[in-house]
């Protein structure tokens, strides 16, 4: 809605409205537009799906759960890395870590392949809002190797000897 010179602010500040009927209106208004619907509605359904995810997995999670934090990411790292998978394609390399644990991922086209940091024997899930994609166990230096494609929020849940620790959700 345009600015009126009885408004009490200025364009581009935040606005009160004194009336509830009128604050409805231009919402009605601006959610009236058939793109900003699609939008909503999406990123609506979205967090559902994440939602209702970490509902289910909050029974899973015990006390002793660590949060590994991404600290690289290639994709929006400044300098190119240069590595690339077998297809020839660029990859995405990605390093998330907690208290004295890493996990270093490749992500490609064909799936994930990464190492536990430090190097232990364990099992690494693939896990989306509605559910596991994806699981496989390590060897004895970490590798491990996860053949499904991520799409859309994802973590990484690492369970070895020492405990267990997932990933920030991602939007691969």
């Amino acid at each position: 809605m345009p600015w009126r010179s009885d408004d009490v602010r200025p364009p581009g500040s935040a606005r009160r409205w004194h009336d509830d009927d009128v604050l409805a209106d231009e919402l009605a208004q601006a959610l009236a537009e058939d793109d900003v619907r699609r939008r909503v509605e999406h990123a609506g359904a979205t967090a559902l799906r994440a939602h209702r995810g970490m509902l289910a997995l909050r029974e899973e999670l015990d006390t002793e759960l660590l949060l590994l934090t991404l600290v690289h990411d290639s994709r929006t790292s400044a300098r190119t890395a240069g590595v690339r998978d077998r297809s020839g394609q660029p990859s995405r390399t990605l390093v998330f870590e907690g208290d004295g644990v890493a996990v270093e991922v490749e992500v490609g086209e064909a799936g994930v392949e990464g190492q536990l940091i430090p190097a232990r024997q364990g099992r690494v899930v693939l896990r989306t809002p509605d559910g596991d994609v994806g699981a496989v166990t390590t060897d004895e230096v970490g590798y491990f190797r996860l053949d499904a494609p991520p799409t859309g929020p994802v973590r990484l849940v690492c369970e070895s000897a020492d405990g267990v620790c997932v990933t920030e959700w991602l939007p691969w």
